[in-house]
């Protein structure tokens, strides 16, 4: 073929072209599309992990504000029951995660619950009070531990306790002037 002939194929019939132009700008426009659901698909699970990770952060930060307000609010309960032994309650209450499994908060909550019961049986002797209270919350989580009993359910039957049997405040009193 000589350099003519080619020229008028290439300048007469281009529908090999045309066509081959019109496929690839077809798969062009396929992949434009597909690209642009992938970058939706890709923007949509960015903007939920960002929601989920400052959801996360907002739930952690709200749990400790909550927890510290909790703390403020139990330290002023303690202060105000146990008055001058309240150091000693507090001291127990940062030891209690390793000599009970409680956090001092769940401690505080624990030992307000029924303290007001003993220190009208123990007769507003706080001291003893604070005393009495640690081993009573130190034998719930013996006895948790022993027998797998959820210790909610253990300090429950403990307030109940205090708040109908002040013959168990006697016998503790009578087990406090025995220890001294």
């Amino acid at each position: 073929m000589d350099i003519m002939t080619l020229a008028a194929k290439l300048t007469l019939d281009d529908s090999g072209y045309r066509s081959g132009l019109s496929a690839a700008e077809s798969a062009g426009q396929k992949l434009a599309g597909k690209m642009s659901a992938m970058t939706v698909a890709v923007g949509n699970i960015m903007s939920d992990l960002i929601k989920q990770g400052f959801n996360t952060v907002k739930n952690m930060v709200g749990g400790a504000i909550d927890a510290f307000a909790d703390y403020e609010q139990l330290v002023g309960g303690v202060e105000t029951l146990f008055k001058t032994s309240s150091n000693r309650v507090m001291q127990y209450a940062k030891e209690s995660f390793r000599t009970t499994g409680l956090s001092a908060n769940q401690y505080m909550e624990t030992v307000t619950s029924f303290s007001a019961s003993l220190l009208q049986g123990l007769k507003g002797d706080t001291a003893q009070a604070a005393d009495l209270a640690n081993t009573a919350i130190q034998d719930m989580a013996d006895n948790a531990n022993k027998m797998g009993t959820d210790i909610s359910a253990i300090q429950t039957a403990y307030q109940g306790f205090a708040k109908q049997n002040y013959t168990m405040l006697d016998n503790l009193n009578t087990m406090g002037a025995l220890a001294a």
